[in-house]
């Protein structure tokens, strides 16, 4: 029966530096601000989430392999449509 006391003077001390948080002013605004973090932190998983479940725009499949010119210049549209002729 001698432990009760000091359980019981424990018990109170634990309990009397836990309530004093929101009395302070540095108390309250430390607990918004773990509220606005929590809330902060669930709104934005929920977005997350949301944009993960989206349909993903796929980006447009070519039908056929892309040519590649192998010229080594710049070409006259006349000079490409005129037949060669030799000149002696």
């Amino acid at each position: 029966m001698k432990k009760s006391p000091l359980i019981l003077f424990v018990v109170l001390i634990v309990l009397a530096q836990g309530s004093c948080s929101y009395v302070t002013s540095n108390g309250r605004h430390q607990a918004a601000y773990a509220r606005y973090i929590r809330h902060s932190s669930y709104n934005r998983m929920k977005l997350q989430r949301k944009l993960s479940r989206s349909p993903k725009i796929q980006p447009p499949r070519m039908e056929s392999e892309p040519t590649i010119a192998t010229s080594t210049g710049p070409e006259s549209v006349t000079a490409s449509a005129e037949p060669a002729t030799s000149e002696n």
